[in-house]
Protein backbone atom coordinates (compact mmCIF):
# COMPACT_ATOMS: atom_id res chain seq x y z
CA UNK A 1 0.00 0.00 0.00
CA UNK A 2 1.52 3.15 -1.12
CA UNK A 3 0.99 6.28 1.32
CA UNK A 4 0.54 10.23 -0.21
CA UNK A 5 1.71 13.10 1.73
CA UNK A 6 -0.03 15.87 1.14
CA UNK A 7 1.87 18.94 -0.14
CA UNK A 8 2.74 21.89 1.57
CA UNK A 9 -0.12 23.63 0.19
CA UNK A 10 -2.65 21.32 1.14
CA UNK A 11 -1.58 21.05 4.36
CA UNK A 12 -2.15 25.10 4.55
CA UNK A 13 -5.44 24.23 3.16
CA UNK A 14 -6.11 21.53 5.93
CA UNK A 15 -4.84 23.99 8.68
CA UNK A 16 -7.36 26.50 7.10
CA UNK A 17 -10.23 24.53 7.63
CA UNK A 18 -9.53 23.29 11.48
CA UNK A 19 -9.54 27.24 12.13
CA UNK A 20 -12.88 27.72 10.51
CA UNK A 21 -13.71 24.62 12.99
CA UNK A 22 -12.81 26.37 15.81
CA UNK A 23 -14.52 29.33 14.60
CA UNK A 24 -17.91 27.94 13.66
CA UNK A 25 -17.74 26.04 17.36
CA UNK A 26 -16.68 29.51 19.31
CA UNK A 27 -18.95 30.43 22.15
CA UNK A 28 -19.53 33.80 21.76
CA UNK A 29 -22.17 36.83 22.36
CA UNK A 30 -25.21 36.83 20.04
CA UNK A 31 -24.01 39.42 17.56
CA UNK A 32 -20.31 38.46 17.17
CA UNK A 33 -21.87 34.69 15.72
CA UNK A 34 -22.56 35.90 12.34
CA UNK A 35 -19.12 37.06 12.19
CA UNK A 36 -17.33 34.00 13.30
CA UNK A 37 -19.66 32.37 10.49
CA UNK A 38 -17.78 34.74 7.96
CA UNK A 39 -14.75 34.33 9.34
CA UNK A 40 -15.01 30.41 8.65
CA UNK A 41 -16.88 31.11 5.08
CA UNK A 42 -13.26 33.08 4.54
CA UNK A 43 -11.14 30.30 5.93
CA UNK A 44 -12.80 28.07 3.86
CA UNK A 45 -12.57 29.43 0.84
CA UNK A 46 -8.54 29.95 1.12
CA UNK A 47 -8.39 26.33 2.01
CA UNK A 48 -10.07 25.56 -1.46
CA UNK A 49 -7.74 27.44 -2.90
CA UNK A 50 -5.18 26.25 -0.82
CA UNK A 51 -5.97 22.39 -1.94
CA UNK A 52 -6.84 22.73 -5.47
CA UNK A 53 -4.58 25.04 -6.60
CA UNK A 54 -0.53 24.18 -8.09
CA UNK A 55 1.26 27.12 -7.35
CA UNK A 56 4.91 27.21 -9.18
CA UNK A 57 7.14 27.38 -6.09
CA UNK A 58 6.33 26.56 -2.07
CA UNK A 59 5.73 30.17 -0.97
CA UNK A 60 3.84 31.05 -3.91
CA UNK A 61 0.13 32.13 -2.85
CA UNK A 62 -2.85 32.75 -4.92
CA UNK A 63 -4.75 36.47 -5.09
CA UNK A 64 -7.94 33.97 -3.66
CA UNK A 65 -5.83 33.02 -0.86
CA UNK A 66 -4.51 36.07 -0.03
CA UNK A 67 -7.75 38.18 -0.20
CA UNK A 68 -9.29 35.65 1.57
CA UNK A 69 -7.41 34.99 4.79
CA UNK A 70 -6.95 39.01 4.45
CA UNK A 71 -10.84 39.52 5.30
CA UNK A 72 -10.63 36.94 7.99
CA UNK A 73 -7.78 38.78 9.59
CA UNK A 74 -9.64 42.23 9.68
CA UNK A 75 -12.81 41.10 10.73
CA UNK A 76 -11.05 39.43 13.71
CA UNK A 77 -9.00 42.15 13.98
CA UNK A 78 -12.28 44.52 13.86
CA UNK A 79 -14.02 42.34 16.17
CA UNK A 80 -12.08 41.43 19.40
CA UNK A 81 -14.91 39.44 20.86
CA UNK A 82 -14.27 36.72 18.15
CA UNK A 83 -11.20 36.28 20.60
CA UNK A 84 -8.70 35.60 17.30
CA UNK A 85 -5.53 37.70 17.61
CA UNK A 86 -4.43 39.94 14.98
CA UNK A 87 -2.55 38.01 12.19
CA UNK A 88 -4.41 34.99 13.34
CA UNK A 89 -3.83 33.74 9.73
CA UNK A 90 -0.37 33.33 10.02
CA UNK A 91 -0.89 30.03 11.28
CA UNK A 92 -1.91 28.59 8.32
CA UNK A 93 0.65 30.11 5.80
CA UNK A 94 3.28 29.96 8.31
CA UNK A 95 5.45 26.77 6.74
CA UNK A 96 4.72 28.34 3.45
CA UNK A 97 5.66 32.07 3.85
CA UNK A 98 8.24 31.50 7.17
CA UNK A 99 5.63 34.77 8.28
CA UNK A 100 6.15 35.06 12.00
CA UNK A 101 3.79 33.04 14.41
CA UNK A 102 1.77 35.83 16.68
CA UNK A 103 3.08 36.58 19.56
CA UNK A 104 0.78 38.58 22.21
CA UNK A 105 2.71 42.05 23.25
CA UNK A 106 2.92 42.09 27.29
CA UNK A 107 -0.36 43.02 29.35
CA UNK A 108 1.84 44.78 32.24
CA UNK A 109 -0.56 44.21 35.00
CA UNK A 110 -0.32 45.87 38.21
CA UNK A 111 -1.66 42.81 40.20
CA UNK A 112 0.91 40.08 40.40
CA UNK A 113 -2.01 37.50 40.63
CA UNK A 114 -3.08 39.01 37.21
CA UNK A 115 0.96 38.92 35.91
CA UNK A 116 1.50 35.42 36.92
CA UNK A 117 -1.86 34.32 34.75
CA UNK A 118 -0.22 36.21 31.82
CA UNK A 119 3.27 34.89 32.39
CA UNK A 120 1.80 31.12 32.43
CA UNK A 121 -0.40 31.60 29.22
CA UNK A 122 2.55 33.61 27.48
CA UNK A 123 5.02 30.72 28.46
CA UNK A 124 2.70 27.77 27.35
CA UNK A 125 2.31 29.67 24.08
CA UNK A 126 5.90 30.38 23.32
CA UNK A 127 6.38 26.43 23.89
CA UNK A 128 3.01 25.19 21.61
CA UNK A 129 5.27 27.60 19.12
CA UNK A 130 8.12 25.91 20.10
CA UNK A 131 7.06 22.67 18.95
CA UNK A 132 7.75 22.01 15.28
CA UNK A 133 6.97 18.16 16.23
CA UNK A 134 3.16 18.57 17.24
CA UNK A 135 3.20 21.34 14.65
CA UNK A 136 4.24 18.82 12.46
CA UNK A 137 2.43 15.46 13.52
CA UNK A 138 -0.89 16.78 15.13
CA UNK A 139 -1.58 19.78 13.47
CA UNK A 140 -4.85 19.98 14.40
CA UNK A 141 -4.70 19.40 17.83
CA UNK A 142 -1.85 21.75 18.07
CA UNK A 143 -4.34 25.08 16.41
CA UNK A 144 -6.84 23.80 19.03
CA UNK A 145 -4.49 24.25 21.94
CA UNK A 146 -2.81 27.37 20.38
CA UNK A 147 -5.67 29.41 19.93
CA UNK A 148 -7.76 28.01 22.81
CA UNK A 149 -4.48 29.79 24.93
CA UNK A 150 -4.76 33.01 22.74
CA UNK A 151 -8.22 32.80 23.79
CA UNK A 152 -7.41 32.59 27.42
CA UNK A 153 -5.11 35.55 27.14
CA UNK A 154 -7.71 37.85 25.25
CA UNK A 155 -9.71 37.31 28.00
CA UNK A 156 -7.17 37.73 30.61
CA UNK A 157 -6.34 41.11 28.78
CA UNK A 158 -9.70 42.28 29.32
CA UNK A 159 -9.15 41.82 33.24
CA UNK A 160 -6.20 43.14 33.02
CA UNK A 161 -7.68 46.52 31.69
CA UNK A 162 -10.25 46.58 33.90
CA UNK A 163 -7.78 45.92 37.00
CA UNK A 164 -5.19 48.37 35.99
CA UNK A 165 -7.72 50.79 35.80
CA UNK A 166 -9.63 50.61 39.23
CA UNK A 167 -8.65 54.42 41.12
CA UNK A 168 -6.43 52.01 43.52
CA UNK A 169 -4.44 50.99 40.92
CA UNK A 170 -3.46 54.34 39.16
CA UNK A 171 0.19 55.38 39.85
Amino acid sequence: MQTTTATPHAQAGQRARVIAEIARDRFAPPATLPILQTIAAHLETAAHYLETDTPGDLSSITVEVTEALWLADMLAEDNPATRFPVDFTNYVLHQLTGRPLPFPAPLNPLSSTLAEREASVTGRLQHLHDDTTAQANHPAEWLRAVLALWQKHMRLADEVRADNGRPDNQR
